[in-house]
């Protein structure tokens, strides 16, 4: 009986177990497609919010112009001639920081709801979910 009884238990935790590991992994998925963009000729950037159903527009300053563009299902960094920016859905809103003068982009990705941006003088991130930008001096 006893044999029994602890075969009963161990099939019971190993399915709870199972179970609650299968659904801790659900949320670490990329995201399905939520954000689409475009530019237009009058230096706007557009960007289309699947996850709020809205579009949301990026305007350009005078001679502020679009040098890289890294993109993922759910958001989308610019790094422009004055700023680095990134727009996700999950925020919904635009964030910014300013781009330094003599600064230069060495690297730029984003993935999920993350981008990493690396300039000759710092490392940026940038995590989608908050919208909060991080930065540290190289």
């Amino acid at each position: 009986m006893s044999r029994c009884l602890v075969l009963v238990v161990s099939i019971v935790l190993l399915t709870v177990f199972g179970t609650a590991r299968q659904f801790a992994h659900a949320g670490d998925d990329p995201p399905a497609r939520l954000l689409y963009w475009h530019e237009e000729d009058d230096g706007r950037i557009v960007v289309s919010n699947i996850q709020f159903s809205r579009n949301d527009v990026l305007e350009l300053g005078g001679r502020e112009r679009v040098e890289e563009r890294a993109s993922s299902q759910a958001m989308l960094v610019l790094v422009t001639t004055r700023r680095i920016v990134a727009y996700s859905v999950y925020t919904a809103a635009w964030r910014e920081v300013p781009r330094r003068a003599t600064e230069r982009l060495e690297q730029l990705e984003a993935e999920d709801y993350s981008a990493f941006v690396l300039t000759s003088d710092r490392v940026l991130n940038f995590n989608g979910r908050n919208g909060v930008w991080s930065e540290d001096r190289r």
